[in-house]
């Protein structure tokens, strides 16, 4: 005898072929429970093998030898209880004996001992005794027109033939304990099993040793004490039961005419009826498992179980995965259980509101079980409902008539195999030659049979979806027994995968029973159909839709996307609807494709086209809307039957660049094996504010499309000058444009037709964004003159408005003088420099800045920042002059609106300078001046976006900026401590910028010109400053007011051309500031003889103008 270990894949249960053994001996299997405890010992008898049965008595030995697909289906059957139960070591496994009869049947039978089955006693721990025949119990196999098929674990039986694994399961139910005493049918014996001991009779009695038991078909003599089943209303009851029941029964009902040994629960698996569509157990079967004594994870299997009717239950029972202990769920964790089920509803005329999620990704694990009738199940948004295992189902509705579904969260079933909603009662688990049920369908012995009035009507009359909904093999399934009323695909609905129907059943007057399959009817707030079309509705599909004698598709309302190939009873595009997108719709020979709304097949790069394999009707209503595009390429409709046209004909032109007296025609557009009728109008769909295309009939079945522009296409939405420029350069080159620009005009053209994306279009385009950049250039070049002119000021005495650093060199003692404006300011000789005439002086400046501008009517809004430093080095020239020389560098950005620009630029300046001071009454006279020459190394990013059009330009180019600059100042001594000075000062500025390319992809890119911008820079204004003395610390606070007037070159100009082709359009920038008010602020802090601590402020300020900039400084004397 030889053993096989036998185990379930992550997919469907193993087919082991046997090693090579002698003809004559008992195969064995040993199945071990999810824990790897030992749990069934199978032998597989033969016709050679020995007598399985009855040592007692008339040997009886195997019929036949089980094939080998046979062997592994039984033990499919076995390996579910194997992980079901957990078995208590100690006795296990269990042996039974699986043998062939002749019956047409099965049988499962263990003898008793004591209280328990003898493999239930195995099982868990307790003596089983001694060996029946070598095994604990056995399990017969008759000869049942069993499926051949290999073993997919699922919800639902997959064949008409006989189920063979769920059948073993049912006897294998038997053999561990469902198995009754009570065999004479006259009263109990003295003691009675653990089965038994849980009956209850009609009147709620409970089983006791000694009974007389009364039924239908018993002797029925006087008694005192009766167990009463006359009305065969006896039950199984306990406290496992109970809890699963909630009140919804006493308990499990049981027949005597089945032997009280089955659970006659509606369609169950182990009752006695002839129809039966559950492949396992329910959930209050499991629970008298429990009560028999067996340790079994229950939520492991079921989530939860609605066995009342009439109830209304907001579902927060989750389904997970399980902790180890098996005592709770882990949250947003896949249970793996085969066969598990999230929810379970048994009873009718519920409303269930499904809100905890159900996870499950086990091997034919399920999300929501639905028998009963007329249930109502909601999905509420945000809840998963995913059945992700190998022949997953995650919403079920599997029997009875009239429920309603309405799915508003996130279902799916994305395994192998996996259908998202299926409506399918599935097939009778021990074969249809029985007995077969559907909608309106109702069979036994393979013949009509009256229709069973829960039957009599569609299994879902409607499906509301509104969520979203993913399967494998189908998002939505219909079987061949399972019926739709309507199926209402609606606004926030989302569909991966298939929908399917094989119901293809008539009604009395021989008229087919179609599911309505709808989409775009508005929905409400709770998700329902209000049965009106829906003009928001917007749906792209890529599945196939296939139900030929069933699904009737209906486009009710607003615009519906579809690809794939489409097998439907028929089609209808109401007039409040739009059908687009390719493929096929085969119909059936007694459906039309009816148009009354909008047909549109579109250029998909393949064979652009729709074809209906049919006959094709538009009514006058309809529209036939097919598309062009600028190469040449149109979309067509093909019709594979009659063509009967009336209503619109329109081309719609796809966005592209379509130039000046672009034509195209054909007779190929509408395509029909025979054509009849005419459109009463043919048009275009373009409507583009600067393009324009007239659609014409030619006779014979041929309409051509004719494109031009006005002469002012896209300057006339010009928002300012600088606009306008561009758009008269786009005038003069978009019908006529070189490749480079024709992804940038063909978007423009199929902007908003009131014009307003041009308008935001041509500002974007404009160079502004660099004439303001110039204009930057300009007003920095400040920093250079104001470094000078407080050098100066700081060499010969004075107060700068900015500290300056230095490092003088030379003796002190010569002239008593330090360099420092603080302390007292009226001893310095007026007109004698502070530093003394034979010293040099090194000096350092750091600066930094920010600054904002207005937009103004042709530049958008900019703002600026700069940081940087300049030094120098100064000496005494011809007693009262002081020469110099400065170098110094900075980084400065720029970030501009409309496009959203950016610019950063690295500037080197270097320059000289002198000046001098003459006495004068009570002061001086000063004169400063410079020149400095700073070249900049600049890089500007600009992002050009309007609908439709997205392009990244990016340059990198130099400029350069010279100045020449000179102050004259009165320095007025009006105190010890204090002096004011009235000056005026003049600048001019050059700058001048090369010329370069930006870089691009989609058009936009502009060659830019050199240019240059000269501006003359005048300022009066006056200045204070005051010694101040707080406690030992001596300070210097300066103030300073000015007025600055910009002559010349005051508003920057750029000039460009599109790269890829165009007459040259200049811009200008934000202006430099025509008149600007300058105001100063510092304060020094002496802190020793030889630490000085300074901060300063200077701003200029206009119409829209304000620029900031802040100094501190340290200086330290050694």
């Amino acid at each position: 005898m030889r053993t096989k270990q036998f185990a379930r894949t992550a997919t469907a249960v193993a087919a082991y072929a046997l090693l090579a053994t002698p003809s004559q001996a008992i195969e064995t299997y040993d199945v071990r429970d999810s824990n790897g405890v030992p749990f069934i010992r199978a032998r597989i008898f033969g016709t050679g093998d020995a007598p399985y049965c009855c040592e007692n008595a008339e040997p009886v030995s195997s019929v036949r030898n089980l094939s080998q697909w046979e062997t592994d289906q039984a033990l499919a059957g076995i390996q579910y209880w194997a992980e079901i139960i957990k078995v208590v070591p100690g006795q296990s496994p269990a042996i039974i004996n699986i043998v062939a009869d002749h019956s047409d049947n099965a049988s499962g039978f263990s003898a008793y001992q004591g209280v328990v089955t003898k493999v239930q006693a195995a099982l868990t721990g307790q003596d089983p005794g001694e060996l029946d025949d070598g095994a604990h119990g056995v399990i017969g196999i008759g000869q049942m027109g069993f499926s051949s098929e290999p073993y997919i674990p699922s919800q639902v039986s997959m064949t008409p033939s006989t189920n063979l694994p769920a059948v073993v399961v049912h006897e294998m139910a038997h053999a561990l304990g469902m198995l009754g005493d009570g065999t004479n049918w006259v009263s109990f014996s003295k003691t009675i099993d653990g089965w038994t001991s849980h009956w209850y009779d009609d009147n709620g009695k409970q089983a006791r040793p000694g009974q007389t038991i009364y039924c239908s078909r018993c002797l029925n003599p006087p008694a005192a004490d009766v167990f009463d089943l006359r009305r065969d209303q006896g039950y199984f009851g306990g406290r496992h039961v109970s809890e699963v029941l909630a009140g919804a029964m006493p308990g499990v009902p049981l027949r005597s005419t089945s032997g009280m040994s089955h659970i006659e629960l509606n369609n169950s698996l182990m009752s006695h009826q002839k129809y039966r569509n559950y492949t396992n157990l329910m959930e209050a079967e499991l629970a008298a498992l429990q009560d028999l004594g067996y340790t079994i994870d229950r939520r492991n299997f079921f989530g939860y179980s609605l066995y009342g009717s009439g109830q209304t239950l907001v579902n927060d029972n989750p389904f997970f995965s399980r902790n180890a202990g098996g005592t709770a769920y882990l949250p947003n964790t896949y249970n793996t259980a085969m066969l598990g089920l999230g929810l379970h509803v048994y009873g009718s005329n519920n409303t269930v509101v499904q809100r905890a999620d159900l996870l499950s990704r086990g091997v034919g694990g399920a999300g929501i079980r639905v028998d009963g009738g007329n249930n109502s199940i909601t999905i509420l948004p945000g809840t998963r409902v995913y059945a992700d295992g190998a022949n997953g189902r995650a919403v079920m509705f599997i029997y009875g008539k009239d429920h309603t579904f309405t799915q508003r969260g996130d279902v799916q079933a994305v395994g192998n195999h996996g259908i998202a909603a299926s409506f399918d009662f599935g097939n009778n688990v021990v074969g249809n030659r029985f007995e077969y049920r559907g909608s309106y369908i109702h069979t036994t012995r393979n013949e009509p049979a009256p229709i069973l009035d829960e039957i009599n009507g569609p299994l879902v009359s409607t499906f509301d979806l509104t969520g979203r909904l993913a399967g494998n093999y189908a998002a939505m399934y219909m079987s061949n027994n399972a019926y739709v009323g309507q199926i209402n695909v609606m606004r926030g609905a989302v569909l991966s995968g298939d929908i399917r129907s094989d119901y293809a059943q008539v009604d009395g007057n021989g008229a087919p029973r179609l599911t309505k399959l709808t989409f775009g009817i508005a929905p409400d707030a709770s998700g329902h159909s209000t049965g009106q079309p829906d003009p928001s509705f917007a749906f792209r599909y890529h599945g196939n839709i296939v139900g030929h004698n069933n699904l009737s598709l209906q486009l009710l309302g607003g615009s519906s996307f579809f690809t794939g190939h489409h097998e439907v009873y028929d089609a209808n595009v109401a007039q409040s609807a739009t059908l687009t997108g390719n493929g096929s719709y085969l119909l059936n020979t007694d459906g039309r494709f009816i148009n009354s709304g909008t047909f549109a097949p579109l250029i998909n790069g393949r064979d652009n086209s729709i074809t209906v394999k049919g006959d094709f009707l538009q009514t006058s209503s309809g529209r036939l809307q097919v598309a062009l595009n600028d190469t040449g390429a149109f979309s067509r409709l093909v019709v594979n039957g009659n063509a009967a046209v009336n209503g619109t004909f329109t081309i719609a032109p796809q966005r592209g660049w379509y130039g000046s007296g672009f034509k195209f025609a054909s007779n190929q557009w509408l395509n029909a094996t025979a054509l009849t009728g005419s459109f009463t109008n043919v048009a275009t769909s373009l409507q583009s504010p600067t393009l324009t295309a007239v659609a014409a009939a030619q006779g014979n079945n041929t309409y051509a499309v004719t494109f031009s522009r006005p002469p002012e296409a896209y300057s006339r939405y010009a928002a300012d000058s600088n606009s306008r420029q561009v758009g008269a350069a786009l005038d003069q080159v978009a019908g006529n444009a070189a490749l480079g620009l024709h992804t940038l005009v063909g978007a423009l053209d199929f902007s908003a037709p009131d014009g307003t994306g041009v308008t935001s279009a041509l500002g974007q385009l404009s160079p502004a964004a660099y004439a303001s950049a110039t204009a930057e250039q300009v007003n920095n070049s400040f920093y250079a003159r104001s470094a000078v002119y407080n050098r100066l000021k700081q060499a010969f005495g004075g107060a700068p408005s900015h500290p300056i650093a230095v490092m003088t060199y030379g003796s002190e003692q010569a002239t008593g003088k330090s360099g420092t404006a603080v302390g007292s300011i009226g001893q310095t000789p007026p007109g004698a420099p502070s530093d003394d005439l034979l010293r040099y002086a090194a000096w350092g400046f750091a600066f930094g800045g920010w600054s904002t501008q207005s937009g103004e009517s042709n530049a958008a809004k900019t703002k600026s920042t700069i940081g940087g430093f300049l030094t120098g080095i100064d000496t005494a020239v011809d007693d009262d002059w002081r020469f110099g020389v400065l170098a110094g560098y900075s980084r400065s950005t720029l970030i501009a609106n409309s496009p959203r620009s950016f610019g950063s630029s690295e500037e080197y300046t270097v320059g000289t300078y002198a000046g001098t001071e003459w006495a004068a009454p009570k002061g001086a006279i000063a004169f400063r001046s410079g020149l400095a020459f700073t070249w900049h190394d600049l890089q500007m990013t600009r992002n050009v976006a309007f609908p439709g059009f997205r392009d990244n330009l990016s340059s990198d180019y130099d400029a350069r900026t010279f100045q020449i600059f000179g102050e004259l100042g009165y320095t007025a001594h009006v105190s010890d401590h204090s002096l004011v000075e009235p000056y005026a000062n003049l600048a001019y500025v050059q700058g001048e910028t090369d010329g370069f390319s930006e870089k691009g992809w989609s058009g936009a890119t502009l060659d830019m010109r050199a240019d240059t911008i000269r501006t003359t820079l005048s300022t009066l204004g006056i200045r204070a400053t005051n010694s101040l003395q707080f406690g030992h610390v001596a300070s210097t606070v300066r103030t300073g007011l000015g007025w600055r007037h910009a002559f010349g070159d005051y508003i920057p100009l750029s000039t460009g051309s599109f790269a890829a082709g165009s007459s040259a359009f200049a811009a200008s920038g934000l202006s430099i500031g025509r008149d600007l008010a300058l105001v100063e602020s510092g304060v020094d802090f002496q802190l020793s003889s030889n630490t000085t601590l300074g901060v300063a402020y200077q701003g200029q300020f206009g119409s829209g103008v304000a620029q900031n900039s802040l100094h501190a400084n340290f200086n330290v004397k050694f």
